[in-house]
């Protein structure tokens, strides 16, 4: 099919397009776009690039957070040492998500806004608490945390005319330790049967604080907010992640798909809560 291809250079060049073009769709990486567009799935008249935009590139941070501009490749997030230092869950699920080609043109941006179930970097962005700033067409802004963004299979709360632009992370704290595992068919560059993410907080083996998030078992990506309160306050122990686990699996509705049935899936999820809490635990001290 032939569209426009458009270059702005700012947010507010690429904003203004899209009013004029308002059938065309905005685009970062493209590595899911261009796929769906030469299927057929989608058939946009122009396509508005974001990629020559400065404004959307980038990692900064300061004594408390972190700063994750959308349109910063998954390659250069996999390669920041802010990121492997202060978010090893989210560095796990770089490292495994498809071909260094691909993270080399995919942005995160990008993998959050396809809202796939199965998105990697959903899960380890939900168990830091991630936070999203989208700007609109007359550059208001707006925040949302990230459990609220996703809508549905595809689906999320951003408008036609918005631009995700950030991600902010608070860095945690020296007692926290975080990993991402994910369950594939294939040995590489497969999409995730199961994801799974934790985030610990320990003081003294007992477990002050715990986010845990799942993908490919529900329409969105999810926090599996029973597991986490069962777990809160609890000392910390091999029988307790067992325990976490059974819960767990029945927090999430996955359905039967080409990756595989229902029933494993949740099988899965009760075995990964435990070894990617092991594998958090690990990396407190």
């Amino acid at each position: 099919m032939k569209f426009k291809y458009l270059k702005p250079s700012s947010i507010g060049e690429a904003l203004t397009l899209k009013k004029v073009y308002s059938k065309g769709i905005f685009v970062s990486g493209g590595t899911d776009v261009f796929v769906l567009i030469k299927k057929g799935v989608i058939e946009p008249d122009t396509i508005i690039s974001l990629k020559n935009i400065p404004e959307l590139a980038g990692i900064s941070e300061d004594k408390e957070k972190v700063i994750i501009k959308s349109g910063t490749t998954l390659r250069n997030i996999e390669c920041s040492p802010i990121i492997r230092k202060n978010f090893p869950a989210l560095y796990d699920a770089l490292i495994n998500m498809a071909s260094v080609q691909i993270r080399n043109m995919g942005t995160i941006g990008g993998n959050i806004c396809n809202a796939s179930p199965a998105a990697d970097t959903a899960s380890p962005l939900l168990v830091y608490d991630a936070k999203i700033k989208v700007v609109n067409s007359i550059l208001q802004e707006k925040v949302y945390d990230l459990k609220d963004f996703f809508l549905g299979v595809k689906k999320t709360k951003l408008e036609k005319d918005e631009i995700l632009t950030e991600f902010i992370l608070q860095k945690p704290g020296k007692k926290s330790g975080s990993a991402y595992y994910k369950f594939m068919k294939r040995k590489a560059m497969d999409i995730a049967n199961v994801g799974v993410a934790v985030n610990l907080t320990i003081d003294n083996d007992i477990i002050e604080n715990v986010k845990i998030a799942l993908t490919t078992v529900a329409p969105t990506p999810i926090r599996a907010y029973k597991t986490e309160e069962f777990l809160k306050n609890k000392k910390f122990s091999d029988e307790l992640l067992f325990e976490a686990g059974k819960i767990a699996k029945e927090e999430c509705s996955p359905i039967d798909d080409i990756r595989g049935l229902a029933w494993h899936k949740k099988e899965i999820v009760g075995v990964y809560i435990k070894r990617v809490g092991l594998s958090a635990y690990n990396r407190v001290f």
